[in-house]
C-alpha cells in the first residue's frame, strides 16, 4: 500500500511540475517572439515533432508505451534546449539577460522532469532505455534566423509534450486507480 501511495504522491508531483512548465512556457515563449520578431510565427501550424503523433496510434499504445515515449521525448528535449541556449548565447544582446536566464530555468525544470519520470518508470518496472541509445540533436547550425526559428519551435514541442503528459499520467493515476479498487474488492467480499 504504501508503495502505491508513493506512485500517487510521484505522479502528482510530476503533473504539477508539468503544469508549471507549461506555465512559464507561455511568457518565455511570447519573450522568445518578442526578442526575435516573431510576432505573426505563434500563429502558424508548427509540423512534425514527436507530440504530434496521431491521436489514434497513440490511443492504442499501452501506458508503459507512452510514459515510456514521454521520457524519450523529455531526453531529446532537454538536449535541445541546452543547444538551443548554447546558440541563444551566441546570438542574444547583452540587455536579453531575462531571456537566457528564462532558458535556463526551463533546462533545470525539464533536467527535474526528466528524472521524475525516470524515477515514475521505475517503480513501475520498465526498462529505460539509456540515453546513448538516444538520437543525438541535429547539429546543423544554419544562419542565425533558422537558428532562432529552430529555438521557437523546440518551446513549442515542449509545450506540447507537456499538455500530452499531462493527459498520459492522469490516464494512468486512474488506471492504477481502478487496478488498485478492483484488488481490495474481493477482500472486502471475502471478509463480509
Amino acid at each position: 500500500m504504501d508503495s502505491e501511495l508513493e506512485h500517487q504522491d510521484l505522479c502528482l508531483r510530476v503533473i504539477q511540475q508539468l503544469r508549471q512548465i507549461r506555465a512559464d512556457l507561455v511568457h518565455l515563449t511570447e519573450k522568445y517572439s518578442e526578442t526575435h520578431g516573431f510576432h505573426s510565427l505563434p500563429h502558424f501550424n508548427i509540423r512534425g515533432g514527436s507530440a504530434s503523433m496521431d491521436l489514434d496510434s497513440w490511443m492504442e499504445m499501452a501506458m508503459e508505451e507512452r510514459l515510456l515515449a514521454n521520457i524519450t521525448a523529455y531526453i531529446k528535449l532537454e538536449r535541445q534546449l541546452m543547444k538551443v541556449i548554447e546558440e541563444q548565447t551566441e546570438s542574444l544582446l547583452h540587455g536579453e539577460k531575462d531571456l537566457h536566464g528564462g532558458l535556463h530555468n526551463l533546462l533545470q525544470q525539464v533536467t527535474t522532469l526528466r528524472a521524475q519520470l525516470e524515477q515514475l518508470g521505475t517503480t513501475m518496472g520498465l526498462k529505460i532505455e539509456s540515453e546513448e541509445g538516444i538520437d543525438e540533436v541535429d547539429s546543423e547550425s544554419g544562419s542565425m534566423f533558422e537558428r532562432k526559428v529552430r529555438g521557437y519551435h523546440v518551446l513549442r514541442e515542449l509545450s506540447m509534450w507537456t499538455v500530452r503528459s499531462v493527459r498520459d499520467l492522469q490516464k494512468l493515476q486512474r488506471e492504477k486507480k481502478k487496478t488498485l479498487t478492483n484488488n481490495e474488492s474481493p477482500t472486502e467480499e471475502n471478509g463480509q
